[in-house]
This record gives C-alpha cells, sequence and structure tokens, in this order.
C-alpha cells in the first residue's frame, strides 16, 4: 500500500522521502531490537521484535525511492524486492515464534522467562522449531531471514553509485545500522531461546509443562519449513515480488539477478552467494561430524556424566543466568535509553537499623514512545472517539446511509480536484 500510493499515485515524490524513511527504519530497528533484548516477557519480546524487522523492510522502501530519484531503476528494484522478501519472511518466522510462545505460555501458564526453564526437556519438538525460527529471525544462512536481509545489505553498499556524498554517508551509517541490529537481535534470540528452555526449572509450572497438541505442532512444522525452503530458494519469493513491483513507474526487473535460481548477484556482479550451495556445505558438515568422530576413535557406547558445576556439589535454579542479568550489561551501556525507575525497600531489623531481614529491589523500564508520544496522544484523541460513538446507532440502513453520503462526498471531491 506505501509503495503503491508512493510510486503509482504520487509520483514518488522527492527523493527526500526516501532518505527520511531510510533514517526512521534503521532507527526503529534499534529501537525495537534494544527494548527486545531487555524485555522478560514473552510475546512482548517478540512484539519489539516486529518493531525491528518493520523498520529493516522500511530501510528497504527508503533506499529504493532514493534509487529511484536518482536514476538507479535497477538498484531500486531490488531495494524494493527485498523489502517486500523480507515482509514476507518476518510473517513466517514470527508467526512461527508467536506459536512457539504461545505453547510455552500454555504448558506454563506465564510470560514471564523468569519463571521458564528446562523446557527443552519437557517440550523438545518445540525446542527445536523454537530454535529454528529464533535461527531464522537472527538472520543466519541458509534461512530465509539471512536471504532478503543479505539483499538490503547489498542495496545499502550500492550507496557509492548515488552522486549525493551525503546519501552516500546516510546510506553508510544505515548500513553499520542495519550491522548492529543483525548482532544484537541475534543476541536477542539467545536469549528468548536459552531462557525458557535451557538450565533448570525455575518455578513449578515449568517442571510439570507438557508439549502442546498436534495441531500446534503443525503449524509451527509447516512455517518452519517454510522458512528453510524461502531460504533456500529465495528465486521463488523474488520473482513474485518483482512482478508485484511490474506495474510501477521508474523501476527495472530484478529477476535477471537471480540467474537459474542458483545464485544471488549485486548489481555489477560485485558480491554473489548460492544459498542452495550453503545449504548443502551445512548438511554435509553435519553428516561429517559423527563420520569424523568415528574415525578419530570414539566409542559409539553412551556416557553418562554430571554437568561441570564451577566446584559446587549441588546446583539449584538460584545459580542460572536469569532473563534480566543476561540483559543487565546492555541495560548499563544504554541507561540513558532505557531511563529504568527503581524502587529499593529495606526491612531494618527492629532491635538495630545495623540489621537487615530483607531487600526488595524492582526496576521498571518504560518505553519513551509510550510514556511520551502514544499515552498523550491517545489522551488527546480519546474524546474525539467518545464523541463518534454518538453515530453507532446499530442500524444497518443508517451505516448504508453513511457509506452512500462517504462516496458521494468523495467524487465531488474528486471532481472539485
Amino acid at each position: 500500500g506505501l509503495l503503491r500510493v508512493t510510486l503509482d499515485i504520487l509520483g514518488g515524490g522527492p527523493t527526500w522521502w526516501g532518505g527520511l524513511i531510510l533514517a526512521l527504519g534503521a532507527l526503529s530497528a534499534l529501537k525495537g531490537v534494544l527494548y527486545a533484548l531487555v524485555e522478560n516477557d514473552l510475546k512482548r519480546l517478540l512484539a519489539y521484535s516486529s518493531v525491528e524487522n518493520v523498520g529493516i523492510v522500511l530501510m528497504g522502501v527508503g533506499l529504493g525511492l532514493v534509487f529511484r530519484g536518482y536514476g538507479q531503476p535497477s538498484l531500486a528494484a531490488l531495494a524494493l524486492v527485498a523489502a517486500l522478501f523480507h515482509a514476507l519472511n518476518h510473517a513466517t518466522f514470527k508467526g512461527l515464534l508467536f506459536l512457539g510462545a504461545g505453547s510455552v505460555v500454555s504448558a506454563t501458564g506465564t510470560r514471564d522467562m523468569e519463571e521458564m526453564g528446562g523446557l527443552i526437556k519437557k517440550m523438545p519438538q518445540t525446542a527445536a522449531l523454537f530454535l529454528l525460527g529464533s535461527a531464522a529471525i537472527s538472520a543466519l544462512p541458509p534461512l530465509n531471514g539471512f536471504a532478503s536481509e543479505w539483499m538490503i545489505f547489498q542495496s545499502l553498499m550500492s550507496g557509492a553509485l548515488v552522486p549525493q556524498p551525503y546519501v552516500a554517508a546516510l546510506m553508510a551509517l544505515a548500513a553499520g545500522a542495519l550491522a548492529l541490529t543483525g548482532g544484537l537481535a541475534a543476541a536477542c534470540f539467545v536469549k528468548a531461546f536459552g531462557i525458557p528452555f535451557l538450565a533448570l526449572p525455575r518455578s513449578r509450572a515449568a517442571q510439570v509443562a507438557r508439549e502442546s497438541g498436534a495441531a500446534m505442532r503443525l503449524g509451527m512444522a509447516i512455517l518452519g519449513a517454510l522458512c528453510v525452503l524461502l531460504g533456500v530458494l529465495p528465486f521463488l519469493p523474488v520473482r513474485f515480488a518483482s512482478a508485484a513491483l511490474a506495474g510501477l513507474p521508474g523501476l527495472d526487473a530484478t529477476e535477471a539477478r537471480f540467474a537459474f535460481g542458483w545464485t544471488m548477484e549485486s548489481p555489477g556482479g560485485a558480491s554473489r552467494i548460492s544459498p542452495q550451495a550453503l545449504a548443502i556445505c551445512l548438511v554435509a558438515a553435519i553428516a561429517a561430524l559423527p563420520l569424523g568422530l568415528r574415525l578419530a576413535g570414539a566409542s559409539r557406547r553412551l556416557r553418562s556424566a554430571g554437568t561441570w558445576g564451577c566446584g559446587r556439589v549441588s546446583r539449584t535454579p538460584r545459580m542460572e543466568y536469569t532473563s534480566t542479568a543476561f540483559a543487565e550489561p546492555l541495560r548499563r551501556v544504554f541507561e540513558g535509553l532505557y531511563r529504568p525507575t527503581r524502587d529499593l525497600t529495606i526491612d531494618f531489623h527492629p532491635e538495630s537499623k545495623y540489621f537487615v531481614r530483607s531487600i526488595e529491589y524492582k526496576s521498571r523500564l518504560v518505553s519513551w514512545f509510550e510514556a511520551y508520544l502514544y499515552r498523550p496522544l491517545f489522551a488527546l484523541t480519546r474524546p474525539l472517539g467518545e464523541s463518534g460513538r454518538l453515530i453507532q446507532s446499530g442500524s444497518v440502513h443508517l451505516y448504508i446511509t453513511y457509506i452512500v453520503l462517504a462516496l458521494l462526498a468523495g467524487l465531488l471531491l474528486a471532481h472539485w480536484l
């Protein structure tokens, strides 16, 4: 819809629109992944990750508009196809992750990752599929997230072809932001998988969790297969995305960049990659591992040994890394962005203030955009929405009348303009 309105109806608009969308997309991607990293609620983490991925899509859209404005139709088509491809990929792996999160929440009764742990033994199939989705969203080859982000990276690296130095500098900064976002996203989903599924259970609900139903697992398996298929055969979605953009003015076809479906090539041939070759190498490496161990003289006999506990005799969940502890270094580095609120309650012994019975520490993060933009905007527009309830009569005939009047008003406005 954004592309149709911008390119088809508005004729592309000025070039600075693309630069603005590119900058906002980069900021959105960074902001989303930074807030996802410090989130303890599993579903809120995935929601913040959606902000990140929408930002990546907007980066592709902004790039396409910039290249189109500077007379580079092939690069514009590549960037816009990459944006559409990443939107499809995001729908795929984020759907898989939300289904996995739903299974975990249903099994444990909580969305707080601090109360999970050890679920890989209770829900092995859900854990495997969630791991696949985590790898895809982290842009690891040969999965689909890697293919679309590779295309966006190649578009950004082609910024040297733009004659304006400040635009090329903006693209270089955006490439750095995308690289930083990718690294933070990988760390985020190490946490999103490791804290709930690995280590020891940290609550009674996690100890008694059970695998989700067959229908839920089938849905996750289908989406997981799509993550692999779209990553190994990216020419299929690229072909459909190119066809969708074919009718828009000022763009070249992108299908020729994906010859025979075996290679992905950047404009000018500066960079080339084969997703199928990556997949074959990965499978070969995994298959060669047991063969190598066998040739090295490893025994087939299974051995069981306890986990090394740093010299401790027993291990408890209190010794584990928690969701909060995992993100604590990042929270300290970006404290100026997060601006956490802290509450410290100390219960002193009644006999002496030098003896403490308990200390309770609470820290909360409130998004700056939520506190200073969305909530005031909601408070400002809520009275207008409440007044709009006056026309909600429940009568279908009256609603049809509203539609006819709106249509007539639109026709009169179009005629007048």
